[in-house]
């Protein structure tokens, strides 16, 4: 990276538009509302229309005259992603950061994972020449037994690199918001952050041009909290075999192959 990022002075965007999935609640909407102030059409993809519209006047309500509207977007139904895939017409990026924490395995990993994969897929013909910026995190960096939910977040960061490696017409990144919490009290501030630096990796992601694709961006102090920079591809996540494999079996599960 040749300048040094402004976390507080972003480049303007006029012009552009931006998907963010889960931009309603925690980091998507600070994501949301960070990319709004840059002047471009924020789409926020939630399937709570309600939320979505709570979420849309708070954005107004920091960036007056903000560019934003809501697509009806469920992730864990992949009609509903087709058909909310389909309601676009020009796209610049998509932030694929919604999901869940919960109970169920395979709902988890349908909607954390699968849902985005597909997402992108039927968006390839709008995406030709934008940004595919794909949020993970820290528990995905290194999966062990039995954590279903790092399960799922590292399966949506290996389609991250793969995409990369495979779909030449887009730049696909990848990221992470360190440890990311609602509210943080000393001395968890020592270690810890607030979602709304939780997102600038992704809006990093999403407006360097000097991010490349195949990179990955986490805060800079331990990966944990501070300003976004570059960080190495380690461990499982440089697996390419791995990331082939989730690839394909992504394919045969959704039906769909982002080319």
């Amino acid at each position: 990276m040749t300048t040094r990022w402004n976390v507080h002075r972003l480049p303007r965007a006029e012009g552009k538009t931006f998907l963010v999935t889960g931009a309603n609640a925690g980091i998507g909407y600070h994501v949301a509302e960070q990319l709004a102030g840059t002047g471009a059409t924020i789409v926020l993809g939630s399937r709570n229309a309600e939320k979505a519209d709570a979420a849309m006047a708070s954005i107004r309500s920091v960036v007056p005259g903000a560019r934003v509207r809501h697509l009806q977007l469920d992730l864990a139904d992949l009609d509903s992603v087709k058909a909310a895939a389909h309601e676009l017409d020009s796209l610049d990026a998509v932030v694929c950061n919604g999901g869940v924490m919960i109970d169920d395995a395979e709902l988890m990993y349908a909607t954390n994972h699968l849902g985005h994969f597909a997402l992108v897929g039927w968006l390839m013909p709008l995406l030709a020449g934008g940004r595919v910026v794909t949020t993970g995190s820290l528990r995905g960096k290194k999966v062990k037994a039995g954590d279903d939910y790092a399960r799922s977040k590292q399966a949506q960061m290996l389609f991250g690199f793969e995409l990369d490696r495979r779909q030449g017409a887009v730049t696909s990144i990848v990221n992470h918001p360190g440890g990311a919490l609602d509210s943080i009290t000393f001395p968890a501030s020592l270690l810890l952050q607030g979602k709304d630096a939780g997102a600038w990796p992704a809006v990093r992601a999403v407006l360097d041009p000097d991010v490349r694709g195949g990179e990955m961006v986490g805060p800079r102090v331990f990966g944990l909290r501070g300003e976004p920079q570059l960080e190495p591809v380690r461990s499982q996540l440089a697996d390419e075999a791995l990331a082939a494999r989730v690839w394909e079996e992504s394919v045969e599960l959704t039906g769909v192959e982002p080319v």
